[in-house]
């Protein structure tokens, strides 16, 4: 093939277009280096302030950490805890059926047999929370247990949850009824 002098320009062109292209890819390759670069060193100080936290944390002392590495160890990736933080306090109680109006139970009671065998009274059944919903329950404190409650739960065999209301809980028996208020 010969070479025409009208051709020139377009090899100028096409030569300068070739040297751009390598430019190109040479500054985007040395950007994407550096920021693996940053990327790696923000990870070598997250890993320095975590094992420099470690070791406050065992020694139990305070030491003079660099503010960078201060905010590198709360940013830190954590490790999830072993156990579940949302787990239940309270049991879940069982979904045994609500009672009839008679006054008999015909379902276990929620509560254990009172340990004085005269009955629940005010001085170990407390309301230490109340629930106002579809169903509304409360939580009554025994002791040192709690136990979750529903309107038409048997206490013992003869305390009936009547009615659960913001105010308090109101709790049957065949000859009266009681009032269970909060923080009370």
């Amino acid at each position: 093939m010969k070479y025409d002098k009208k051709d020139k320009p377009k090899v100028i062109v096409l030569f300068l277009v070739l040297i751009g292209i390598w430019a190109f890819i040479g500054i985007y390759f040395g950007v994407l280096s550096r920021r693996e670069e940053a990327k790696e060193a923000a990870a070598e100080t997250r890993r320095q302030a975590a094992t420099q936290a470690a070791q406050l944390v065992q020694r139990g002392g305070q030491s003079a950490m660099s503010p960078s590495l201060r905010l590198a160890a709360l940013v830190a990736p954590v490790e999830p805890p072993k156990d579940d933080p949302f787990r239940p306090i309270i049991p879940p109680r069982s979904s045994a059926p609500r009672p009839s109006q008679s006054s008999k139970p015909d379902q276990e009671p929620i509560l254990p047999p009172p340990p004085d065998g005269l009955g629940y009274h005010s001085s170990n059944l407390h309301l230490t929370g109340v629930i106002i919903g579809n169903p509304s329950t409360a939580v009554l404190r025994v002791g040192e247990e709690h136990y979750i409650v529903r309107e038409g739960d048997w206490l013992d065999n003869r305390l009936r949850v009547h009615q659960i209301a913001q105010e308090g809980v109101t709790l049957r028996d065949a000859r009266s009824s009681y009032v269970l208020r909060l923080g009370r």
